[in-house]
């Protein structure tokens, strides 16, 4: 009866692991789809909240870009720019307060600033957003095909 019960936390264990494993493998940050003239993919700041980067248009006049994140802490009043590689980007701002925690989304409309970060993601180099988030250009010149990545 000990060897039974034994085998079976093993096996418990075992299980547990690998089904935390998968959870954890289930987050596809770092990888970029596109789907109807959008692109777009997830990362992560370094407090490791979620912050995902959608550019519609890209390469057009009319390319824009929205940035949504999760942080901790209070909205801020009024606009806030978007600061891209160590430059403040003008942007539209709204923020969500949900339990001491906020949601921000930074709308950017200049299409040749939309443009320049897609160019500069596709010359295989890391955008840098808000100072601490880094935008991988991973697969972003043969991005998947899908409607969104996994949560």
């Amino acid at each position: 009866m000990k060897k039974n019960v034994t085998a079976l936390l093993l096996v418990l264990s075992a299980s547990t692991s690998a089904t935390a494993a998968i959870t954890w493998q289930e987050r596809e940050y770092n990888t970029w789809y596109a789907k109807n003239a959008i692109l777009y993919g997830m990362t992560q700041t370094s407090a490791g909240k979620p912050v995902m980067v959608s550019f519609s248009q890209p390469g057009f006049s009319s390319a824009n870009l929205v940035v949504s994140m999760a942080a901790a802490g209070e909205c801020a009043d009024g606009s806030q720019p978007l600061n891209v590689n160590g430059k403040d980007v003008p942007a539209a701002y709204t923020c969500q307060q949900i339990n001491g925690n906020k949601i921000e989304h930074f709308s950017v409309v200049d299409a040749d600033k939309v443009n320049g970060m897609i160019a500069h993601l596709k010359s295989d180099f890391t955008l840098l957003l808000q100072g601490d988030i880094k935008v991988w250009a991973a697969n972003v010149k043969t991005p998947r095909y899908g409607v969104a990545p996994r949560f």
